[in-house]
């Protein structure tokens, strides 16, 4: 069971420096309009993706209904929107293509449209509807649903590569360095009894961790959590740890120190990479597993 609760400890530690890390990129993700670029990507690639001009995107942008879902920056200028549902999309399209005139001039409005794939796709899905206009509204919707999947997957990815670099800043910030952190468990047992003890309360009061790539909280939502997980759950594994640069002597660090140092952090920059979904999942059946043994004497 000791070493069942090392790994216990080191979990909950890479579980806190997760929640850390994803907090972070909400944050950064809400700054940057992370989401609104990777939607507005998503519909050039729908609506521009062989036209020699943004005619039909710009157009697609000017609308109201667009201009609705968009954020504010300021006084004047929009920031493109975190998502639009297709209901939405296939209402602006349509709005865009005809131009104000009847559904009756839909296949004539498709053949003027500038862009080819954009064109063709159109009049596949009206060939296809038999020229019902119902059945061709939903394969639309289904389209860009598809293509939205699709966009979703390319927001994961670059997340993935931000959450790294993210991770390694806090392994730095920190001084969270997986390797010395494993072995201040397995060396000293008063800290790894603490840092269990702290894992199971956590697990206890949680049922699930609800967390995943998709969220878009508000910026002051994420700047509280940020703040709340310093404050609380990482300020009280630090101490037992010794996370951090206080008890640092500089005089003492080799190259070799310094190597070994860098490859802790690269190891904890990987692992928060993860997810806190996915430590948070371990950590739960590893306490589970540990209640079903006996429990070494304290």
């Amino acid at each position: 069971m000791g070493m069942l609760q090392v790994v216990v400890g080191l979990v909950f530690v890479l579980l806190l420096l997760s929640l850390l890390a994803t907090t972070v990129m909400e944050l950064l993700s809400s700054v940057l309009a992370l989401r609104g670029k990777n939607l507005e990507k998503a519909l050039r690639n729908l609506l521009a993706s062989t036209s020699v001009n943004d005619e039909i995107l710009n157009a697609f942008k000017n609308n109201s209904l667009y201009k609705q879902l968009c954020g504010k920056i300021g006084k004047d200028k929009l920031r493109s929107p975190s998502y639009i549902s297709d209901e939405s999309f296939q209402s602006i399209l349509f709005d865009v293509i005809l131009k104000g005139e009847g559904m009756d001039k839909l296949e004539a409005k498709i053949d003027e449209l500038p862009d080819e794939d954009l064109r063709n796709v159109l009049k596949q899905f009206l060939r296809e509807a038999d020229n019902n206009t119902d059945v061709f509204k939903g394969k639309v919707k289904q389209w860009y649903v598809d293509v939205m999947d699709r966009a979703s997957g390319w927001y994961k990815r670059s997340a993935q590569k931000i959450l790294i670099g993210v991770g390694f800043l806090i392994a730095v910030v920190f001084n969270a360095d997986t390797l010395a952190i494993y072995e201040r468990l397995e060396s000293d047992p008063d800290t790894l009894q603490k840092v269990v003890n702290l894992a199971e309360d956590f697990v206890d009061s949680r049922d699930t961790l609800m967390l995943s790539a998709n969220l878009n909280p508000e910026f002051e939502q994420s700047l509280e959590k940020l703040q709340g997980l310093v404050d609380n759950q990482i300020e009280s594994v630090s101490s037992p740890l010794g996370l951090g640069w206080k008890n640092v002597v500089w005089s003492e660090v080799t190259v070799y120190d310094a190597l070994i140092k860098a490859l802790g952090w690269i190891v904890t920059a990987l692992a928060i990479s993860l997810g806190a979904p996915f430590w948070f999942d371990l950590l739960r059946k590893l306490v589970n597993l540990r209640s079903s043994g006996k429990k070494p004497e304290e």
